[in-house]
């Protein structure tokens, strides 16, 4: 799929915090939000892990990650499922490695990033004991919600301001916390406030980072010998797959030679990775020659098979990851940097300068 008006899944991207108290640009949209809960830095500081703990609970992710990263363009079904099942193996081995007291934290934050939708969970359910026109109303309330949210997200896409829409969403969850809180009991509030814990700042979410998958060598390069992502650790990475025959990929090119110029001499690798989607994008000498045409001198690894394509999970042409001096992704625009007007190229400029000021060692915590 090309990119089409798909690019304004950037737009919304930007405007996700509206919608979830996770607005990074997310790899993983539309998963459960537990995943990205995990691996942000202020859950990991809110959960006081010792260095063993915290070797051990990065290591996880890791691990975990490499099994993620190939769902998100699989079909929903087979994506639900794989998600569910790493999920799964993600709990039963935290339990194991945090104590009591840490692994009910990170419940209680859970609870407070789903918001009323916790509410309707089943262990939630059972502690709540609903009678049935509570849990009706409690249903048609958060699924209005829902509804409403997801319009304000069809209107971001659409290019609305992002101020007024944030406004809108406000008033949104105000109004459902009132309804939501008048159909509970004292006691029922009581239990729901419990399973919240103490307070945390969900605003200090939004800053998840995701072990980038190793890239699959094909034997075919352009512009350099052969790369792997361990050896680019301490550079930022600006990883784009790309087709040469696809238009909205080559309305990007200008921005990646402005970018190949501004970042020529700094800790920057710009990447690309030409995955065919017709017959003649197979072609390896016409790869090369259309990279030389566009005056593309930066690496290209020539992914023929799709092994990278697939490793990744990417979904669209073209697709802009950046991925941090320790191998991280952090920041992802899918399709064309400068759609209808889109700043993508300016947004992901700015990333890529954060990215350069940040040391090459770990994050505090992370």
């Amino acid at each position: 799929m090309r990119c089409l008006r798909l690019a304004a899944f950037a737009v919304l991207a930007r405007l996700v915090v509206l919608c979830s108290p996770s607005p990074a640009a997310d790899p993983f949209f539309g998963a459960d939000p537990a995943w990205s809960l995990l691996h942000e830095p202020a859950v990991a500081r809110e959960l006081t892990l010792t260095a063993t703990q915290s070797r051990q609970f990065r290591g996880l992710l890791d691990e975990l990650d490499a099994k993620f990263f190939p769902l998100r363009n699989k079909p929903r079904e087979e994506a639900t499922k794989g998600a569910t099942e790493i999920l799964a193996d993600a709990s039963t081995r935290l339990e194991a490695m945090l104590s009591k007291a840490q692994f009910r934290r990170l419940a209680e934050i859970q609870s407070r990033q789903q918001g009323t939708t916790a509410l309707l969970q089943a262990g939630m359910s059972t502690l709540m004991n609903y009678k049935a026109p509570q849990k009706e109303r409690l249903e048609t309330v958060i699924s209005e919600t829902l509804a409403a949210t997801r319009e304000l997200e069809k209107r971001a896409s659409n290019g609305e301001p992002r101020g007024p829409l944030e406004k809108e969403y406000s008033k949104l969850k105000q109004d459902e916390l009132r309804k939501v809180t008048g159909v509970l009991t004292p006691a029922q509030r009581s239990v729901w406030q419990k399973a919240l814990g103490r307070d945390f700042d969900l605003k200090s979410l939004g800053h998840p980072a995701f072990k980038a998958p190793e890239l699959v060598d094909s034997g075919e390069w352009v512009n350099s010998g052969p790369l792997t992502m361990k050896a680019l650790a301490g550079k930022v990475v600006v990883l784009h797959f790309y087709a040469f025959g696809c238009s909205n990929c080559i309305h990007n090119y200008p921005t990646y030679l402005e970018w190949q110029e501004q970042f020529r001499d700094k800790d920057v690798v710009i990447l690309g990775i030409h995955t065919p989607e017709t017959a003649a994008e197979q072609d390896s000498a016409s790869v090369k020659t259309k990279a030389e045409d566009a005056k593309l001198r930066f690496p290209i690894l020539i992914d023929g098979t799709k092994a990278n394509w697939k490793a990744w999970g990417n979904s669209m042409w073209p697709s802009v990851y950046l991925v941090d001096k320790r191998g991280y992704l952090r920041h992802f625009w899918p399709g064309e940097l400068k759609w209808q007007g889109a700043t993508g190229d300016q947004w992901m400029r700015d990333h890529i300068e954060e990215l350069l000021a940040e040391p090459a060692s770990a994050r505090s915590n992370d």
